[in-house]
Parts: C-alpha cells; structure tokens; sequence
C-alpha cells in the first residue's frame, strides 16, 4: 500500500477540515509523483505535505502498532507545518481552544494522557471495526485533545485501526467538488455531536458516505 492509496482520506480531509483548493485528481497527482501542477499556493502544498507524511506513518505502521494514546501523538507528531508549534504533544488545561459551530462554542476540557488513553480504549472496545472507527474519530475530534490538527489526527488514526483490523475499507470525509451542501452536511452533523452530544447524525452520515473501498 502506498500513500497515494489514501488519495481519498487526504483530499476529503484536506478540503472538508482545512479548505485545500486542490482538486482530487491533482492531489492524487502529488502523492502519486511529487507533481506541484495544480498545486497554486504555499499553503496547500504545506497541507497535502503533512497529509502525505501523515498517511505514509499509518501505513508504515501497519499492523505494527496498537491504537492507543501514544499512538495518537505520534499521528498528531506529523503534522509539522500546519498544526501546533509543538506537534504530538497534548495542551494542557492553561491551552484552551475552542471552535464556533451554528449551534454555539465548543470548549472540552484538555485530556490527561491517561483520559485519552481511557478515550481510545472506550472507543474501540466494539467487534466491528468499522463502528470502532467511526467512534475514534468522533470522539477525537470532538475532545480536541491537542493544540491543533485535531481532526486530520482523528480521521488518520480512524484509518490506522482499520488498516490494523484488515477491514478492506477507509474512511473518508463526505465530499463532493461540485456539491458544497455534502461537506456542510457533514459540518452540521459534527457540531451536533459536539455542541448536543448526539454523535448518531454523524455516524449515519459516514456509514452511507464515508467509507470506500481499500486499494
């Protein structure tokens, strides 16, 4: 498996999370080759650069390590040049960040490394790994556990635990390039999960839209 087989995760995180403007088939382009064609400013390529190196850490690791706290960090740890000054490290309850969603401000508390570790354990105690990774991801993105990056660690970390279970599918982010209201829908769902605790609208999304077929 090489990164370009994660094209989807990368495009679909990179455009929903953070608002790359590379279209899909020129991001499949630069993980492919390295090609910068359709790549026109310096922060997309800063972003497809820490998704690519991401990527290429959950796939390295394949079935070499179990999902747990410290592999969290060490996902979050790639994110060198569009996340955290300090990347892989958890804040720390003086850090707080928040974000502003349609149904108000969502502040978690910061997460010792033994919450997180009770987070993750919670998250994939199930049989199927698909609702096992579909749980990380909401539950990681909703907790905000380090300074920035959050949900790219979420949704790769989602994918090392379906890689490691063999489940022959990854999950992506619902997008469509030439239908904005499928991201916006996804958007919407989250922030009911972080705002109302109802994290079922978003799940369902991701069942019918997110997972794909591994190459």
């Amino acid at each position: 498996m090489s990164v370009a087989d994660m094209a989807g995760v990368v495009f679909s995180a990179g455009t929903v999370f953070d608002g790359l403007s590379v279209s899909r088939q020129d991001t499949e382009s630069f993980l492919h080759s390295g090609s910068i064609e359709g790549v026109t400013s310096r922060f997309d390529l800063a972003l497809l650069q820490d998704l690519r190196d991401v990527a290429a850490f959950v796939i390295d690791h394949q079935g070499q390590r179990s999902i747990d706290a410290d592999y969290l960090c060490e996902v979050n740890a790639q994110i060198t040049r569009t996340g955290a000054i300090n990347p892989g490290k958890r804040r720390s309850s003086g850090q707080q960040i928040g974000v502003n969603t349609r149904y108000g401000r969502h502040e978690p508390k910061a997460l010792s490394q033994p919450d997180l570790q009770s987070l993750v354990e919670s998250s994939t105690s199930g049989p199927d790994p698909q609702e096992k990774a579909l749980e990380l991801f909401v539950n990681t993105a909703k907790t905000q556990p380090f300074q920035d990056g959050n949900k790219r660690t979420a949704i790769f970390a989602a994918n090392g635990l379906l890689l490691n279970k063999n489940a022959g599918r990854l999950l992506t982010i619902p997008v469509d390039e030439n239908d904005l209201s499928l991201a916006d829908a996804f958007n919407d769902a989250l922030a009911i999960a972080y705002i109302q605790g109802d994290h079922q609208p978003v799940k369902d999304l991701l069942r019918e839209q997110g997972f794909a077929p591994q190459c």
